[in-house]
């Protein structure tokens, strides 16, 4: 059985292994038997690895992977694929190089001629967004957003108008700064907050940002947390109870008082808000027909 372990893994190659997200049982075995196999294991955080690694009997050695050594680590670690080394390459949670410095190591793997390969498994960004319940035939990952305010404030201003699902990691300390914003950039487009994913106090909060706001005010977040904002609304939810003429009719009273209100000199977030309170429509919804009525040059 060694011998089968040791010629599926082969010498000289570079190994990126996924690994759980939070429930130590959620790896696969191939993971495990390549773990068991490779002669060194770079790792994000060297305690946290060691913890799953020693519930599995895994004692290879471990080197410190991680954005303030990855120059002297990446380099360490090709020479010892050159002498023919089989290495892996774990990260705290999930599929490495995803949102972390392993793409640099990647780099340089492929600028030399090294080998590697993929050994598939846990994905935080795809558990929250099937968790969401958004649709998800199509949708954006945006990692961590930008640490400066200026710069987060940016990359969300540019999502105003996408009609996917948008992925995105945040820090617990950060989650309601960046609700914050989300509620004055989208107003009340919904976004899914998921902690703890896979674990035993897994977490899943959906509703507006002014909402989750509130909640995570009196309920401090903790743990990891992956956000999911819903893709804008390209139809209204009219009521069941309306006839496609009826429908007609009241979007093209939504447009007439987007416009007149905006002739008025209104801000067009107050406007937006002012017309879904009065129709009793979501307001990320009235914030779509907007959007048209802004790309079509009438506003």
């Amino acid at each position: 059985m060694e011998k089968e372990k040791q010629k599926e893994f082969e010498k000289g190659t570079l190994y990126i292994c996924a690994t759980p997200i939070g429930n130590l049982k959620d790896i696969t075995l191939r993971a495990l038997e390549c773990l068991q196999t490779v002669d060194l294991i770079a790792v994000e955080k060297v305690e946290r690895s060691r913890k799953l690694l020693s519930s599995y009997g895994i004692s290879a050695p471990l080197l410190s992977y991680r954005e303030a050594n990855r120059k002297k680590s990446s380099t360490l670690i090709l020479n010892k694929l050159k002498e023919g080394a089989r290495v892996a390459l774990i990260t705290d949670a999930g599929m490495p190089v995803i949102a972390d410095p392993g793409h640099y190591l990647l780099e340089l793997l492929v600028e030399e001629g090294v080998p590697y390969t993929v050994l598939p498994g846990p994905s935080a960004a795809l558990t929250a967004l099937v968790l969401s319940a958004y649709p998800c035939k199509r949708f954006v990952f945006m990692g961590f957003l930008e640490r400066k305010k200026s710069g987060r404030r940016k990359e969300l201003e540019a999502l105003l108008e996408e009609e996917k699902a948008v992925i995105m990691y945040e820090s617990p300390h950060r989650l309601l700064k960046t609700l914050q914003e989300m509620q004055e950039i989208f107003g009340s487009r919904e976004v899914a907050v998921c902690r703890e994913l896979t674990k035993m106090f897994e977490e899943i909060k959906r509703g507006a940002p002014v909402e989750l706001i509130n909640h995570y005010r009196e309920n401090p977040p903790r743990g990891e947390v992956t956000m999911v904002l819903a893709p804008l609304a390209k139809e209204l939810s009219f009521p069941k109870r309306l006839t496609e003429s009826h429908k007609a009719v009241l979007e093209e009273s939504i447009r007439d008082m987007l416009m007149k209100e905006i002739e008025n000199g209104s801000a067009p977030g107050a406007v937006v808000k002012k017309t879904a309170s009065f129709f009793s429509l979501p307001r990320n919804e009235v914030y779509a027909i907007f959007l048209r009525l802004k790309k079509q040059g009438l506003l």
